[in-house]
């Protein structure tokens, strides 16, 4: 490898991280989405016509609340809680509003040591699936053959039944029925249902440009929309702390299929069988003055006020997902739920999706396969980058023997740019003919460089977000999905030390000194220095798996190199 290469590739790397800080601020000013009309509200006309409800079930359901809780005395019950739970989720359900206070994943844990117990998503303050806009007391919460059912009296001869059922391993069914058994019209206000707060799991390590807190919408019209990237311009101002709420009314008001809030492995998916009107987020920052650090997140979505006519139900259904980021359970969900891992590039990066998309579910396919073999992430990555240096052999071959070839002409080079120095169209002509003569490419070298970023990316993403390499050990690595974090709080200015990211620049250093090079000999000397800084500055917050497959594929080549026993030609005095 050309050591010249390494500045293309440091000013992609830099760019690359450059470009996820601010490409959000540039994309608002310069290429501003266009407006759309706000949602209208109408407090009169349903949305869909309401199903009418026999007296029968009106007085079911009126005797199973009047027997349990009186209506007079409702508003000052007492909570109750019951669970409903299979092998892989427990949740929580609150007698007040039907509301979901707590979610256990049964299968993941919560830190990385023994007996941490597993990852508890904790709603006690802010309850996932609560009406807001609604007043509704405590209710009656009963277990049914498949699931629970709840059932409050409003008044007036006014219901709010609730059924919950688990479906697969993390998808909660709900559906509720507004009934109106009294005599006159119920006019149902704008209601919003949120999906809970989510948080960073403990001990996650911010990486340089990376969000992993966010807020997701999606929408036919829009796409998948990551809101986290936008946090900092829809809450400006960053000195205030608490939970703070914002419709985003400003970028563009729209109706929303789905809304979800996520941190790095875990995400909350609210669908309603019908699409919302329109939604909001919420954000609580770490701390104050601590710009764009969202310590929690929320999402809601609000339903247009509905009128329900005298003895008829308005029905409104809905599918929540509490669970890891799996990518295959996810994909089946449809309407690119899939995309809260974010393997898409949204705005100027769209184009290279057809490219990119592929080797990033590439990438976590292989991954996966490798590991049902050896039964560790750690040596599936080793494996995994022993097969992408072998599809690029012939590349890589290629690209030393051209730079060979141009060490080797360096000294005639030199003497085209001595004899044209004061002319630079004729040294280019000259040289470019010169090129051709001899049959080489002067980029022919960065070929094999270039053709690894795009598979270092992929990796990058899949990393970040890929719920099966959480926790995954490899030798004296405790969490491939993160730095190494060794002797963390005990190591001045960088906090932790991370060995990979040094055996990274030693290798790095390594194949410097052995590869062909040609150019400037002083260039060279100050690039065999700060490109390897470079390198070890950007990678050293890096999650370990990512830093083990550059470093592993900087040995391979080195040992590649050592194979062909061909010492670089010296360049010409």
């Amino acid at each position: 490898m050309k050591k010249n290469d390494f500045i293309i590739v440091g000013i992609l790397v830099a760019l690359m991280f450059v470009w996820m800080n601010f490409y959000p601020a540039i994309e608002q000013k310069y290429f501003p989405r266009p407006a759309q009309p706000a949602p209208q509200v109408a407090p009169v006309a349903a949305e869909k016509p309401a199903v009418s409800v026999t007296a029968e079930k009106s007085a079911v359901i009126a005797e199973a609340v009047s027997a349990k809780v009186p209506e007079a005395v409702l508003p000052s019950a007492p909570e109750q809680t019951m669970t409903l739970s299979n092998d892989d989720i427990e949740l929580t359900v609150s007698s007040y509003g039907g509301a979901v206070v707590s979610a256990v994943l049964s299968n993941y844990p919560a830190e990385n040591r023994k007996g941490s117990g597993p990852v508890i998503l904790d709603f006690t303050n802010a309850p996932a699936l609560r009406y807001a806009g609604l007043p509704v007391p405590a209710g009656v919460l009963e277990k049914t053959a498949d699931g629970l059912r709840y059932v409050a009296a409003l008044g007036d001869g006014r219901f709010l039944e609730r059924t919950l059922k688990l479906e697969g391993e993390y998808l909660l069914k709900v559906e509720d029925s507004f009934v109106n058994s009294g005599k006159t019209p119920w006019v149902l206000p704008e209601l919003r249902l949120p999906t809970g707060p989510m948080s960073e799991a403990k001990g996650t390590t911010a990486m340089v440009g990376v969000i992993t807190l966010g807020v997701d919408t999606f929408a036919p019209a829009d796409g998948v929309h990551h809101w986290g990237k936008e946090f900092n311009k829809l809450f400006s101002d960053a000195t205030k702390t608490g939970m703070r709420t914002a419709t985003p009314e400003q970028i563009a008001p729209r109706s929303v299929d789905w809304v979800a809030a996520k941190n790095k492995f875990f995400v909350q998916i609210l669908t309603p069988e019908r699409a919302a009107s329109a939604f909001d987020l919420s954000v609580r920052r770490a701390g104050e003055g601590k710009k764009n650090v969202p310590a929690e997140v929320s999402a809601a979505i609000k339903f247009n006020s509905e009128q329900v006519a005298a003895n008829e139900t308005l029905t409104r259904k809905a599918s929540f997902y509490i669970g890891p980021k799996d990518y295959s359970f996810l994909k089946t969900q449809g309407m690119e739920q899939v995309e809260v891992m974010e393997f898409k590039s949204m705005g100027f990066w769209k184009f290279m999706n057809p490219i990119m998309y592929p080797i990033k579910t590439g990438l976590l396919w292989g991954l996966k396969a490798l590991h049902v073999v050896v039964h560790n992430y750690g040596v599936a990555i080793l494996l995994l980058t022993v097969i992408v240096r072998m599809i690029f052999w012939p590349i890589t071959h290629k690209g030393t023997e051209s730079m060979r070839k141009m060490q080797a002409l360096q000294p005639q080079l030199k003497e085209i740019r001595e004899k044209f120095k004061d002319n630079p169209q004729r040294m280019q002509q000259e040289t470019m003919a010169f090129y051709k003569e001899n049959k080489v490419n002067p980029l022919g070298g960065c070929l094999p460089m270039l053709i690894q970023i795009p598979v270092f990316i992929a990796l990058f993403v899949v990393l970040r977000s890929a719920v099966e390499l959480r926790f995954s050990k490899f030798l004296w690595i405790s969490d491939l999905s993160e730095p190494e974090n060794l002797f963390a709080g005990m190591i001045p200015v960088v906090g932790s030390l991370n060995i990979l990211p040094l055996l990274m620049t030693v290798t790095t250093i390594w194949q410097q000194k052995m590869t062909p090079s040609a150019g400037d000999p002083q260039q060279q000397k100050i690039m065999a220095i700060m490109m390897p800084l470079m390198m070890l500055f950007f990678f050293y917050t890096m999650p370990s798996g990512l830093v083990l497959y550059w470093t592993t594929s900087n040995l391979i080549m080195i040992v590649q190199m050592m194979i062909k026993k061909q010492p670089p030609v010296a360049v010409a005095k």
